[in-house]
This record gives C-alpha cells, sequence and structure tokens, in this order.
C-alpha cells in the first residue's frame, strides 16, 4: 500500500539484492587494484634491476664499428667481444693473492680470453668466435708492446687498452666488433660464487701448478668461484689417466696443446655457466640481487651495451646453451719466435684461407665484399732472389693491377705475409688476401695512399693461380729454395717447429679449398682444428 513502511524481512533482503546487482563492479575494482599492484611491483623488479645496471662501469669506444640496421625485436644483429682480463689489480685477499699472483709484481693486463658473441634477433641465436691469444698479428700504432706482438698484449694499454684490442681485430682480421664486455678475475670469481658454484663432470683428475688448478676426485662436483677461474686459465694442464701409477703430479702426461685445448674447455665452461644462470640464478630474486651485485662491481662495457642489457635478455632468455655454435680461429703453432729481434715465445700464425672460412661459417656478414685495388705494391721481406717478381707475376694472372716489385728489411724467420692497406679500405685488402693460401694477415696503415695495397711477401705463402690455369707439376727457384706449386712444399729449414728459416718458400699451387695439403704452414703443422674436439680427460657438463 501506499505510504507501507517496508517490513524488517524486506529491509534485510534489500542489501543481498544490491550486493547482486554490484558484485561485478567491486570484482572489476578488485581486478583493477592487483593489476595496478602488478605493475607496480614489475614497475619496482624493473627500477631495482635499471639502477642495478646503471651502476656497471661503462667506458665509451670510438674505435667501435656502429650496428646495423635493426631487424627484429628492436635490435640489430651484433658482435660483442668478450674480454677476460688477466689484471690482478682487484685482488685484495691473501687467499687470492697465492692463487693468482700478487698485483704488485703482475701489474699488466693481457687478454687472458678473447671471445667474439654474434647475436642475430631473427633467429634469436649466439654463435662464438674464440681468437687465440698467442696468434701473432701488428699492434695498431703506439701499441706499448710494439708494431708486432701476440694479440693479447693489445689490452695491455692502460685506459686505451679495450679500444687498442677493438682495432687489432677489425684491422687485422677483418671482424667488426659493435660492443664489448671485460670481466677481471675478481669479476669472474664473484658471478660464479654468486650462482652458488657450477657443477661439472671430471673423468679423471687434473692439475696445474701455474694456475693452481687441483681436481682430485672425478665425477659431477660443484667447484666455487677460484676453482671455475683456476679451470678456464688452465694452459699448462695434467691430467692422471686409467693405468698411470704415482703420486707424484709431475709425471702426470700433459695436454699438448695448450692454449688451443684451454679453449676447448672455455666453451665447454660457457655452456654450463649459461645453463646455471638460467636455471638456478635469474628467477630468484635472492640469487638475482647476488648475482647483479657481482656483475656490476667487476664488469666494464660500453654505455650502448648496457642500455641494451634489458632488451637483449628478453630477447635471447630462452637460446639454449647446447645451441651455441662455438669456433675457433684455427692456427698453427711455433715456438721461441723471435722478430725485429725480440724473443716472444710460443707464437700462432694465421692460415688461409681456413681462417676467412672460419669467421664466414660463424657470421656470413663479417667480412667485407672485396674490392679490386688500383694499383698492388709487392715486396720481398724475406731476402733471397726473385721473391717479390715471382708473387707478383702470379698476381697479375690474376687480374691485380701489381705496379711495383721490390725489397723490405727482414724482421723474421719465418714470418706471414703481411698485407697493408689504407684505413677504411678493408675491402680492397680482402680482395688481395683472396689470392694467397698459407700465413697470411692483414694491417691497417694510414701511409698506404687510398685504393692501394702493399704485400709484404713472408716465409710461407702460396699465390692461388687463374682458375684456367693447368696443375700440372712444376718447380721454379725461389731465393734459392725449389717449390712445387703443386704441392706447396716448404724449404727443409721450415720443415721443423723452432727452426729459424733461413729463406723464403713461396709456391704457387692450386686452392687450399680443392687441395688442402697445398696449404703452405709454419713447419709444415696441420692447421689446428676449428670445432672443438673434447678429450677423454676434458671436463663436461653434469
Amino acid at each position: 500500500m501506499p505510504g507501507k513502511r517496508p517490513t524488517a524481512a524486506h529491509r534485510r533482503r534489500k542489501p543481498a539484492a544490491i550486493i547482486r546487482r554490484r558484485w561485478p563492479r567491486w570484482l572489476l575494482i578488485a581486478a583493477n587494484v592487483m593489476v595496478a599492484l602488478t605493475l607496480v611491483s614489475v614497475g619496482l623488479v624493473y627500477g631495482y634491476v635499471r639502477y642495478r645496471l646503471d651502476a656497471i662501469h661503462t667506458v665509451p669506444v670510438k674505435t667501435l664499428t656502429p650496428s646495423g640496421k635493426v631487424t627484429a625485436n628492436g635490435l640489430p644483429p651484433e658482435n660483442v667481444l668478450l674480454i677476460g682480463n688477466q689484471s690482478r689489480a682487484c685482488l685484495t685477499s691473501q687467499a687470492q693473492i697465492d692463487q693468482f699472483g700478487n698485483p704488485a709484481l703482475l701489474s699488466g693486463s693481457l687478454s687472458d680470453v678473447i671471445m667474439v658473441m654474434h647475436l642475430d634477433p631473427k633467429a634469436r641465436t649466439g654463435s662464438v668466435l674464440s681468437i687465440p691469444r698467442d696468434l701473432f698479428e701488428a699492434m695498431p700504432p703506439g701499441t706499448p708492446s710494439g708494431p708486432y706482438e701476440k694479440i693479447d698484449s693489445a689490452l695491455n694499454d692502460g685506459a686505451n687498452g679495450p679500444a687498442n684490442l677493438i682495432t687489432a681485430i677489425q684491422d687485422d682480421l677483418g671482424i667488426p666488433i659493435n660492443h664489448y664486455v671485460e670481466v677481471n678475475f675478481c669479476g669472474f670469481e664473484q658471478t660464479v660464487n654468486a650462482l652458488g658454484g657450477i657443477k661439472m663432470d671430471f673423468p679423471e683428475p687434473l692439475y696445474d701448478l701455474e694456475a693452481q688448478l687441483n681436481i682430485t676426485q672425478t665425477g659431477c662436483q660443484l667447484i666455487n668461484g677460484a676453482t671455475a677461474l683456476a679451470l678456464v686459465r688452465s694452459r699448462h694442464l695434467q691430467y692422471d689417466p686409467p693405468g698411470v701409477i704415482t703420486t707424484d703430479r709431475a709425471l702426470w702426461p700433459s695436454d699438448p696443446e695448450s692454449d688451443l685445448a684451454r679453449i676447448t674447455r672455455d666453451h665447454t665452461f660457457l655452456r654450463v655457466l649459461i645453463n646455471t644462470a638460467q636455471s638456478q640464478g635469474l628467477y630468484d630474486p635472492l640469487k638475482l640481487n647476488s648475482f647483479l651485485s657481482a656483475v656490476t662491481n667487476q664488469v666494464t662495457m660500453d654505455p650502448g651495451l648496457r642500455d641494451q642489457l634489458i632488451s637483449l635478455a628478453a630477447t635471447y632468455r630462452h637460446v639454449a646453451a647446447s645451441n651455441l655454435a662455438e669456433t675457433t680461429l684455427p692456427v698453427t703453432t711455433y715456438s721461441n719466435y723471435v722478430y725485429g729481434g725480440y724473443q716472444l715465445g710460443d707464437v700462432d700464425f694465421a692460415v688461409q684461407p681456413q681462417d676467412d672460412q672460419a669467421i664466414q661459417a660463424w657470421d656470413p656478414q663479417a667480412l667485407p665484399t672485396p674490392v679490386a685495388p688500383t694499383a698492388v705494391e709487392v715486396f720481398n721481406a724475406v731476402g733471397g732472389a726473385h721473391l717479390a717478381a715471382d708473387t707478383g707475376s702470379a698476381l697479375r694472372a690474376n687480374g691485380l693491377n701489381v705496379t711495383t716489385e721490390s725489397d723490405a728489411p727482414v724482421l723474421g724467420r719465418p714470418s706471414e705475409t703481411l698485407i697493408r692497406y689504407s684505413p677504411g679500405q678493408l675491402a680492397q685488402a680482402v680482395a688481395v688476401m683472396s689470392n694467397f693460401t698459407g700465413a697470411v694477415t692483414l694491417q691497417a696503415d694510414s701511409q698506404i695512399p687510398a685504393g692501394q695495397v702493399r704485400v709484404y711477401v713472408g716465409t710461407t705463402e702460396s699465390v692461388i693461380p687463374p682458375a684456367a690455369a693447368p696443375t700440372t707439376p712444376s718447380t721454379s727457384s725461389r731465393g734459392g729454395a725449389v717449390t712445387s706449386p703443386t704441392t706447396g712444399s716448404q724449404s727443409p729449414e721450415s720443415q721443423s717447429p723452432g727452426s729459424q728459416s733461413p729463406g723464403p718458400s713461396t709456391t704457387t699451387g692450386p686452392s687450399a679449398a680443392t687441395t688442402a695439403p697445398t696449404v703452405p704452414t709454419v713447419g709444415g703443422a696441420a692447421p689446428s682444428a676449428r670445432n672443438d674436439h673434447l678429450t677423454p680427460y676434458d671436463p663436461r657438463p653434469c
């Protein structure tokens, strides 16, 4: 009835009806609150990560090659140089000094590890190219260690060290470097410890007096940062194989390949480290904090790479370490090398065309398209007769415009063939180098006029003949050494590693792509493999 007051029952039912009508609104409000809280949390995490990343020490390097065009996921394909700096400057505890050396006595900076990581954002893949630290190369102008040295010494240039090493890699090997990361002893050790250590399977006990590595037990085991650092640094590894019964580790057999074998072990370790970080480190907030603290305190990189770290992590977070392709530049090793009057110890020489083939397999876009130079000058840098003239004639037969054939000072025997080019004209140098096999390397030289290339012929090289040329055996006199175009033989003096060759050993023979044995090498040694080959005593993932 009009004006009749509602009963108590009516009053009790009204709120229930209102709830039924309004519950979607309350649910929406609650959902929005949850979304807001989630966004705030994500923002706080992002802000914290950004804060941590901003603490990474950066050094701008003008010699870096600008990255290419963005192709996918907001990122371009890039090459990142990974430098393991063996400087002891960060060591403070007596235990560290006892294991790795006194920083007051070992004050230099050498690149103990040199890897270039190629990142392909379109395929979301990564691949690693390792450069042997003992590779003998031309140094950039003003390098404290001198104009020619092992490539690891390029880093020993104070604050300019990273730029100097990057220049050496780009100028001598033709590999563009877009970014770099440098990790010292402490950064490496702390990073492994921040992940709680890593697990590796050791088939046999291992020992290295210089690296202070001592693996006494076999099987899968957890190793800490100090042991991991000793493992990746070990170049004088000894192992205890089955059947050797002795407690004297000095009598254990030694790994014969030294640094080259160490690179293989480093590749294995890198895969284990990535797997450990993905499975244990990056998803645990406490470990993430510890991990970032370790990395940011002891890592140096260029500002551009630091700004990309979050995008890189998002793009490559699902890359499986087992799919990480790993390659090493092929080389041949020579003992007790003397060059320019200086004793350099054991060095590695480049091997062409194997080196360029390894680079192209790692990154097909790394090397520029060859461009023929306007003129080529040829110099005999090892003594003997007719070497410049014979090499010049062979290059003319391949269509190059050879304008000069002369002599140059002899700095070492054996020696690489050095191809000098005007800075910024790498494509011309690559065009000339494609005519050679053997120990051949590049050098940018501001004294070379634009469009020209100078070839300083070494003791071990071979000019590839025109495709239509016959491949029947013949001989020619090269400074008193008789060589065969079809066999690529060297002079007897160059056959023994460690000996000093008195004269050139130049051949003109078929391409190594068709007849591998014709590729001349220092000492006649077979080039090292570009793919990893684990020995029975090498550690493995668990």
